[in-house]
């Protein structure tokens, strides 16, 4: 057991010898770590800047890249606006379609076929109204 003073400290024989600064080599005493963060499509003008150390035209190409994805992301958008539409008017197209032949079908003398295509026609709309299209409703349970 090593000796201890009055105190319950360790005498000073038994302490480890202190180094002194150099003894650190020059490679360790100069590293640092800095980690940056943004949201956004463009970097901060600082880290644009930067680059433009490295890549002369480095902030007119993140500019172009940004104006490329937003014109993309519009159109993608136009697009699936349009298909929605479309889809609609095919759904429309379709139950009027299935409530004349149905009414057809009353006055043609076949009460029950027509009342079963129309009914289950309402049936289908209301459960629509109610639930919502599947597409939304998988979306719902995530």
């Amino acid at each position: 057991m090593p000796a201890t003073g009055d105190s319950g400290e360790r005498s000073s024989e038994h302490q480890p010898a202190a180094r002194p600064a150099d003894a650190v080599s020059p490679e360790y005493q100069r590293i640092s770590i800095t980690a940056a963060e943004w949201t956004g499509p463009l970097p901060p003008p600082e880290a644009l800047e930067r680059y433009g150390a490295i890549i002369p035209d480095a902030g007119e190409r993140f500019m172009r890249l940004v104006e490329r994805q937003a014109a993309h992301r519009q159109q993608a958008d136009r697009r699936e606006a349009r298909r929605l539409d479309a889809g609609l008017l095919a759904a429309f197209i379709v139950v009027v379609l299935i409530i004349a032949a149905g009414t057809f079908l009353v006055y043609s003398g076949y009460e029950w076929a027509g009342a079963t295509m129309v009914g289950l026609d309402v049936v289908g709309l209301a459960a629509l109204f109610i639930f919502g299209p599947p597409r939304l409703r998988s979306r719902r349970n995530l």
